[in-house]
């Protein structure tokens, strides 16, 4: 099956992210030793760094823009100035940061990206405040997809074809035969996550990746929807029609990673510090989940129906502790 356009452009990216560190750590590495390096086609080389010529922040001056010289076959690159101011970033956007390149450089073709990973050890041992060589106090760990499913989904998406997956769903505790139209893959909570449509129910749904028992790829098309976004599926869900809105108060401490963590609809900080929040819940029993991991972190929940329904999870759980 011919590769796609979109599936070009992901890997011509990928190219151009482990390629670009390497050639402004060796200012003046020649064409012939960049592609013999990164296995591209010297016509293919050039074009990449023509696009990263163009590539900067609105303004698009000299200071702008990434600046890239070949000079008698020699390569040099030079950051825009704002690559030069120092980053600032609060413990919460650290954390982000690092779970993020964690994932990026876990995905297959990554193994080259060296710069990558010097970037984490430093950001890790930042985050940790962990001796030089240390740095554990930090660790990001994604489960890895069993039987090398997340190859096979990067190809489906690649391809934009469907899957046929057999899903064992922990919820109802059983294992069901599924064809999905891969839309995206999700880095969330520590796992990976298959965004798409589901013919079974006929809804966009997600899928935990280390769940999928067996994979098929299918000839059948899966374009991927126009206003598709995967920034809604941070905190690995996405509201769909028909789901509950929750309105809770939430602490100064839970707000400080709660609406990076979870699909906020909307904030507010009231007088003594504690944040209001209006959330999407996909119903009562993932909602009175929610109120027992916030504890005392929550008050003033509303509707009462989910109060209630944490209750009786709470008294559950106790009761199978003391038997």
């Amino acid at each position: 099956m011919s590769e796609n356009p979109y599936g070009r452009l992901g890997q011509r990216l990928q190219r151009i992210l482990v390629m670009l560190p390497y050639a402004i750590h060796h200012p003046g590495v020649s064409v012939d030793e960049l592609a013999a390096r990164f296995n591209i086609k010297k016509r293919d080389l050039v074009d990449d760094l023509n696009l990263v010529f163009l590539c900067g922040l609105p303004g698009y001056g000299p200071g702008d823009l990434i600046d890239v010289t070949l000079d008698e076959d020699r390569v040099y690159v030079e950051m825009a100035d704002y690559f030069a101011a120092p980053l600032r970033l609060t413990p919460a956007e650290a954390l982000v940061l690092y779970a993020g390149g964690t994932a990026l450089s876990s995905l297959p073709g990554m193994e080259d990206a060296d710069a990558l990973r010097r970037a984490l050890v430093k950001v890790r041992r930042a985050l940790g405040r962990g001796e030089e060589g240390d740095g554990a106090a930090v660790q990001i760990q994604l489960d890895q997809a069993a039987g090398g499913h997340l190859e096979s989904l990067q190809g489906a998406l690649r391809d934009a074809v469907q899957v046929d997956i057999e899903y064992f769903s922990a919820s109802r505790g059983e294992l069901t035969a599924r064809t999905v139209e891969p839309w995206g893959l999700i880095a969330a909570l520590g796992r990976w996550y298959l965004v798409g449509l589901d013919h079974l129910s006929g809804e966009e749904r997600m899928f935990r990746v280390d769940r999928i028992k067996s994979l098929s790829v299918l000839e059948a098309p899966a374009p991927v929807p126009a206003d598709f976004d995967p920034g809604r599926y941070r905190g690995a869900f996405s509201g769909r029609d028909g789901d509950m809105h929750l309105t809770l108060e939430i602490s100064p401490s839970a707000a400080r990673w709660f609406e990076d963590y979870y699909p906020v609809e909307s904030g507010e900080t009231l007088d003594d510090g504690w944040r209001r929040i209006v959330m999407v819940a996909s119903g009562e029993r993932w909602a009175a989940t929610l109120l027992l991991r916030l504890g005392r972190d929550v008050r003033s929940v509303t509707p009462q129906s989910v109060m209630d329904a944490s209750r009786s999870l709470a008294d559950r759980i106790a009761a199978v502790h003391r038997g």
